[in-house]
C-alpha cells in the first residue's frame, strides 16, 4: 500500500496547478481577443474565477436575487 501525503501538501500540490491553468487560460483568452477562433472573453472570465473564487459569488449573488 503506498504511503498518502499529508493533506497539506495535496493543497498545496492542487493550489500550484490552479495557477498554472489559471495562466494557460489567461493567455488563451488574450489570444482571444486577437484571434476570432478563440473565445477569449470566457476563457479569461474563468481565468479570473480560478484566481479570485470570491469574485464568483459575488457575481451570482448579484445576478440571482431571491
Amino acid at each position: 500500500m503506498a504511503d498518502k501525503k499529508p493533506l497539506w501538501q495535496e493543497i498545496q500540490k492542487f493550489s500550484g496547478r490552479k495557477w498554472y491553468l489559471a495562466f494557460i487560460l489567461l493567455v488563451l483568452g488574450l489570444l482571444g481577443l486577437v484571434l476570432p477562433v478563440i473565445p477569449g472573453i470566457l476563457l479569461i472570465g474563468i481565468a479570473v474565477f480560478l484566481i479570485k473564487p470570491e469574485w464568483y459569488e459575488k457575481i451570482k449573488k448579484r445576478f440571482n436575487p431571491g
